[in-house]
């Protein structure tokens, strides 16, 4: 009877005290997958601000290319201010060399973009045949500097053509 009544009172006890223990594994079992899935999404946040800091990282290494590619821009494209005395000689070479004779030849200078360039207009009056102005131009085209040809007017024969040409070219400073 004695047994009976003690394992009458240790089994709400033992109930009681499975319940406590069942109670704790589902709060540890939720607290765990829970957690678990936190710190997946962290692993997932952290790869998404990976891939963001790789792009931000290319772009950066594009954009400390951007310097370097506009100085070799300037010095392969454009003509320094301080060799526009040269290019002019060389104009003036292209032109007699082409048995083309200059009636008029005129040079205007503007500052462009933030003083760093200075752009220059060149009026020419000449007077040849077409073909001394067809090889004239194609020679100043090869010319590896920005050289535009604003306008070119020509009028009379194959033989006697007069031309108004209009040249662009900027200098950098």
């Amino acid at each position: 009877m004695k047994k009976a009544i003690i394992l009458s009172k240790f089994i709400p006890v033992l109930f009681i005290t499975s319940l406590i223990f069942l109670l704790f594994s589902f709060i540890y079992s939720s607290v765990k997958t829970s957690a678990l899935k936190d710190l997946e999404e962290e692993k997932q946040l952290f790869e998404v601000s990976e891939k963001r800091f790789a792009a931000i990282r290319k772009d950066m290494k594009d954009w400390e290319n951007v310097e370097k590619e506009y100085l070799e821009f300037k010095d392969d494209l454009i003509i320094r201010f301080e060799d526009f005395s040269k290019f002019r000689k060389n104009l003036e070479l292209l032109i007699s060399r082409n048995s083309l004779s200059k009636s008029n030849f005129r040079v205007e200078y503007k500052n462009a973009l933030k003083d760093e360039f200075i752009k220059v207009k060149i009026y020419m009056k000449l007077e040849g045949n077409y073909r001394s102005f067809k090889k004239f131009i194609y020679e100043v085209k090869k010319i590896k500097k920005i050289i535009y040809f604003r306008s070119v007017k020509m009028s009379g024969s194959e033989s006697k053509v007069r031309g108004d040409l209009k040249m662009e070219v900027y200098l950098v400073r």
